[in-house]
């Protein structure tokens, strides 16, 4: 018998093929005994991928490192989510497994200024967080709202008219969500909920941080975009994203910095000033207790 095998490089680079025209992503759908042992061997892709398990149960990993994993069982149902440059493999339990993929370029949100926005705003963040994925458990209350989204951009079928339409308000709630529970929803204290005036303060003060994050910035100053005290402004930061306003604000830059060290040949210090470090060896250190690395060896690893 013949199997199939995914197509990788000698770096396990995983390329998709695009469709012409049309909605940028890529679709598949792979039945796991159409593999030998029923597994898809190791590989990455610069793209965000995510996936939902059509049957049977799946064991899926996430490297890492060489010799650090994280591993889920993955039932019909369940979902998944995979960051970009990850390391992943997943073989099926048993036989039948099914599992629907689709894949989304980082660079997806910004070809237009609008996008470019968006991309800034809510894809950087993604692109360079410490995640290396999710996984959906449909069994989870918080988790069915984004895999009903998986189900329906399953179901659309890519020759009908509307498709690139209903595909891209679909992308964009199904990131929408991503975003949300990643950076919002996922380390905050179990069934705390912020009441809409402190959405609206935290939703003000995320913006200005987005826009003046070059600037030197303090915790007034950021207090004041949202026509509140230093107290209210960490109490909205504890309660939506487990971080205090300046750790938010490094944080975000930094992911700016990996982004402009994997996609420019600026130097470090025209990266950090740009990035509103005024010091390139706090800049320094700050970048490798996030990312594990120097800037420099960050900039070598992504290439």
């Amino acid at each position: 018998m013949c199997y199939r095998k995914i197509e990788i490089d000698d770096t396990r680079q995983q390329r998709f093929g695009y469709p012409e025209g049309g909605l940028p992503v890529p679709r598949i759908c792979n039945a796991l005994n159409d593999f030998s042992n029923g597994e898809v061997e190791c590989h990455w892709h610069p793209e965000f991928q995510f996936g939902l398990v059509l049957r049977g149960e799946l064991e899926y990993l996430l490297y890492r490192n060489k010799t650090s994993k994280i591993h889920r069982i993955l039932k019909a149902g369940d979902g998944f989510f995979v960051n970009s440059r990850t390391l992943h493999s997943y073989s099926q339990l048993g036989t039948g497994a099914e599992i629907f993929i689709f894949s989304i370029a980082p660079d997806f949100f910004s070809s237009s200024p609008v996008f470019g926005k968006i991309y800034r705003k809510t894809v950087l963040p993604v692109l360079h967080s410490p995640a290396f994925g999710l996984f959906f458990d449909q069994a989870r209350t918080r988790y069915q709202g984004i895999l009903k989204l998986f189900y329906k951009f399953y179901a659309l079928n890519p020759m009908s008219a509307d498709y690139e339409l209903h595909g891209l308000e679909l992308i964009c709630r199904i990131w929408r969500a991503l975003f949300h529970d990643l950076f919002l929803l996922q380390s905050a204290p179990p069934l705390q909920q912020l009441s809409p005036v402190s959405e609206y303060r935290i939703e003000q003060m995320l913006d200005f941080i987005h826009k003046h994050y070059p600037e030197p910035i303090t915790v007034e100053m950021i207090a004041r975009s949202a026509n509140t005290n230093k107290r209210e402004c960490f109490r909205c930061f504890r309660s939506s994203v487990s971080q205090t306003p300046i750790e938010y604000l490094n944080r975000y830059r930094l992911s700016v910095a990996a982004y402009l060290l994997t996609s420019t040949t600026q130097n470090l210090a025209s990266i950090c000033r740009q990035c509103g470090f005024n010091n390139v060896s706090y800049f320094g250190r700050m970048f490798r207790k996030n990312y594990g690395a120097s800037p420099s060896q960050y900039r070598v690893m992504a290439r």
